[in-house]
């Protein structure tokens, strides 16, 4: 089953593992973004970064 296109870009699937403490910051971030996922938190991150060069 092909994943969720969003930003115009198909998705993949990506395994990670982080410290407790990595995964405590994005939780915060999380909620100070809004965002829907830890993912999510990820991909918004990224593309604030590129837009801004």
């Amino acid at each position: 089953m092909p994943r969720k296109k969003i930003y115009n870009e198909q998705k993949r699937r990506f395994t990670m593992t982080l410290t407790e403490t990595a995964i405590q910051w994005l939780e915060q971030k999380q909620v100070e973004l809004g965002a829907n996922s830890l993912s999510d938190v990820i991909e918004r991150m990224a593309r604030e970064k590129l837009d801004k060069k």
